[in-house]
Parts: C-alpha cells; sequence; structure tokens
C-alpha cells in the first residue's frame, strides 16, 4: 500500500518542507542563498503536491481494471453493466508535475522520476478517456464490446507504466521527505515550538514506517518493539508540541491533541492486540467468518485514518 497520501501518506506541502513553514532560523543569510533556498523550497512543495493530487493510487486501478472489467470483454458475456474507475487526476497531476519540472533549481534525486511520471501520464490519458467515455455511455452494449477489447491491451499497457512510475515518484519524494525532516529536526533550537512541531512530523512518519507491514497486511512482525519507541517518541512531542501551542493561543490548533491521541491508540491497539494473540485467533477463525472484516484489518484502516487526521492538523495554520 502505498502512502500517500495518504490519502496514501505524504505529508503535505508546509510538513513535508519544514524550513519553509517553521519559524524563522537563527542568525542572517545572504540575500542569494535565500533566494535560492526559497527557490528550491516552493520546487520541492510543488512536487509534493503533485504527489498528493491523485485520488487513487494507480496500482488500484488497474487491480480493478484485472478484476472486474477484463473479464467481462474477454469473455463477452455479462455485456450489461460495466463499471469504470472515474479518473484519478490524471490532467492534474501532469499539470502539477510538469510546473515543477519547469522550475528551478534542478532536483536530480526527484526530475527523472517526475519526468518519467508525466510522461506515463501523457499516454494514458486519451486512452483513460476513450474507454471511460465507453463504459459510460453503455456504448458496448451496441457493439457487444468490440471497442472495449481493441483498447483494453493499450490501456493496460499505459495503466501498468503510470502505476510504476507513480510508486518510483512515491518512492523518490518518501526519501527526499525522510532526509529533509531528520535534518531540518536535528538542525533546530532544542525547547522550540518549531523542535517540537518537526520532532512531531520525525516520529509520526518513523511510527508509520515500522508499521509498513500492518499497513501490508503482515503484522508488526519484528517491528514492534521499534513501533512502540517510535510511538512514545512522538507522544513526548507532540505533548510538547501542543504546550508550546497553546503558551501563544490556547485556542489554536484545538482538534490535535484528540487527533495524536486517537493515532496513539489505534497504534497501541495494534500492538496490545498483537501480544494477546487476537490477530492470530482470527487468522484462525477466519473461514468460520467470512462475512466478517478482520480485526486487523479495520485496525489498519483506524491508523491511517487518525495518521491522516494529524498531518491535516498539521498542515493548518494554526498548527
Amino acid at each position: 500500500m502505498f502512502r500517500i497520501l495518504l490519502r496514501s501518506m505524504a505529508l503535505p506541502a508546509c510538513v513535508l518542507a519544514l524550513s519553509a513553514c517553521g519559524s524563522k532560523g537563527e542568525g542572517n543569510s545572504s540575500a542569494v542563498t535565500a533566494a535560492a533556498d526559497q527557490n528550491e523550497m516552493q520546487k520541492y512543495n510543488a512536487y509534493v503536491e503533485a504527489a498528493n493530487t491523485a485520488r487513487t493510487p494507480f496500482a488500484d486501478i488497474v487491480a480493478t481494471y484485472q478484476r472486474s472489467i477484463k473479464p467481462v470483454f474477454d469473455s463477452g458475456k455479462d455485456l450489461t453493466k460495466l463499471f469504470f474507475p472515474s479518473d484519478p487526476g490524471i490532467d492534474r497531476i501532469k499539470a502539477q508535475l510538469d510546473k515543477a519540472l519547469a522550475m528551478k533549481p534542478a532536483m536530480p534525486e526527484l526530475d527523472g522520476a517526475a519526468r518519467t511520471y508525466s510522461q506515463a501520464l501523457a499516454k494514458v490519458a486519451p486512452l483513460y478517456r476513450d474507454m471511460a467515455n465507453y463504459i459510460e455511455a453503455k456504448t458496448y452494449v451496441s457493439d457487444n464490446g468490440a471497442h472495449g477489447r481493441e483498447l483494453q491491451p493499450a490501456l493496460l499497457t499505459a495503466l501498468d507504466d503510470v502505476a510504476s512510475a507513480q510508486a518510483t515518484y512515491a518512492k523518490a519524494i518518501e526519501a527526499a521527505d525522510r532526509a529533509r525532516i531528520k535534518a531540518e529536526f536535528e538542525a533546530t533550537k532544542r525547547d522550540t515550538l518549531d523542535y517540537y512541531r518537526k520532532g512531531t512530523v520525525y516520529y509520526l512518519k518513523e511510527s508509520m514506517d515500522h508499521a509498513s507491514g500492518v499497513l501490508d497486511g503482515k503484522g508488526l512482525g519484528e517491528q514492534k518493539a521499534a513501533f512502540k519507541a517510535s510511538l512514545d517518541q512522538f507522544n513526548t512531542m507532540a505533548v510538547q508540541f501542543d504546550n508550546k501551542v497553546r503558551e501563544k493561543d490556547k485556542t489554536a490548533c484545538a482538534s490535535f491533541m484528540l487527533h495524536a491521541n486517537a493515532y496513539l491508540a489505534a497504534g497501541r491497539d495494534i500492538i496490545q492486540r498483537t501480544e494477546d494473540g487476537t490477530y492470530a485467533k482470527d487468522r484462525k477463525n477466519g473461514a468460520s467468518f467470512q462475512m466478517m472484516k478482520p480485526k486487523a484489518a479495520e485496525d489498519d484502516e483506524t491508523l491511517l485514518q487518525t495518521y491522516n487526521s494529524v498531518i491535516n492538523d498539521l498542515n493548518v495554520s494554526q498548527c
């Protein structure tokens, strides 16, 4: 599962580009250096926005097509009611990528992946529109699926290519994000609002890294202790951040601790249910309760939802 995302899980704009969002740094920089840093941050934020624009991962669209649409076209049967996934924002994502690519300075760690992603989007766009119009208008009823079968191979190839390009781009953004957050956090003056804000982001993301097996349906495994430690560190940073915010304005960022506590509770529930065997019992009894969603799946969704709520709080100006 890819985390952008949030949504699937990359932290949007301000939270990612920490130096552009926090308090002003100590000391003075030359005007040239400041301008260069600002240009780099603006480009970086544009790339982050592109990562967060997709409403649905293309890999999910491929899976939906392979599961629900391709068998119908291949068999020529049940050509009465097809559903095509809504446009995930192909043109908007490409426009945002192209905007970032045109900006200076060069960012080799992101430019290549962004260019490949943009090119893949350009190829899939007309094919996606064609199939969407064909299915939404139920033209497959008139021609017995002929055009759909003709279009399908090229569309699937283009979808596979864009899904791969999106995943590569997401990994590049995540790597750049993590390096920036760590560097900014370690360089910030301690016991300041900015320090606790950056620490909150850093340990929030670190904890989700340790929970990646949970999100993939494999469980915590050997990451259980590291996940617990990161949750505890996030807890400390979040409380101190909330305290610093309230020193300035008691009404600012009012929902932050509500969502931070919900995320912590969700994570600690996962640890507890891993340790007490709840998930193992669920898997053992799975055949008897096929109509019920496994508890592990419910907890995964809760963890992701509460994570995104914390991110949304951190992206509002009051936080």
